[in-house]
């Protein structure tokens, strides 16, 4: 069973994109740590926050 009919006219996106080759020639975790070394070079303290209002509930 087909729930929905196939469109006549191609999708307007059908031929976006861009064709872009994969880089695998580094670690990937290397790559993850120098951007975070980075980040904390830009931001070396976290920005102060305020504290947490006590709702009854605690949600993750």
């Amino acid at each position: 069973m087909i729930s929905f009919e196939k469109p006549a006219e191609p999708s307007f996106a059908a031929d976006g994109g861009l064709d872009a080759p994969v880089r695998r020639e580094e670690d990937p975790y290397r790559t993850l740590d120098d951007l975070m070394a980075a980040v904390e070079a830009l931001c070396p303290a976290w920005p102060p926050r305020a504290g947490f209002v006590n709702g009854g509930r605690m949600l993750l």
